[in-house]
């Protein structure tokens, strides 16, 4: 019984941890939503999900869970371990994304015009001056 009791809490964790991720991910694109919380930053018209507050995914899990402090503490360390993994993926996609758009600036070089480059790599600076 209690085994279940275990295997059904990590189910519940990684599914809350997996929904955090789906919803910073849309909100990292800018389809959040600002509903009070402090997590969004205002600029250039854009919303987006700000990655400052190391604690943020514990704080959202502690509020969906309803943890006790005496769960907050016993649940601190995984969820200290899964905003640094989150953190690497972020900067890893980060990196993966420069690239692909370098390679896109470079490809397209020979069929573009010079203001149509100029265009799209003043475009790919402004969403990387937002991604960050």
């Amino acid at each position: 019984m209690k085994i279940m009791k275990t295997k059904r809490s990590w189910g519940l964790l990684l599914g809350f941890i997996f929904a955090a991720i789906a919803m910073s991910g849309a909100m990292a694109q800018g389809h959040g939503h600002d509903r009070g919380n402090g997590h969004t930053k205002r600029g250039q018209g854009k919303q987006e999900y700000s990655h400052s507050g190391k604690s943020s995914l514990a704080n959202r899990v502690y509020h969906i869970t309803g943890a006790d402090s005496v769960q907050k503490i016993k649940m601190k360390p995984v969820l200290d371990k899964a905003t640094k993994r989150l953190e690497a993926l972020r900067t890893s996609y980060r990196k993966q994304q420069k690239r692909v758009m370098d390679s896109l600036s470079v490809q397209l070089k020979p069929v573009l015009k010079e203001d149509q480059l100029k265009k799209l790599n003043d475009w790919h600076d402004r969403n990387k001056e937002s991604s960050n």
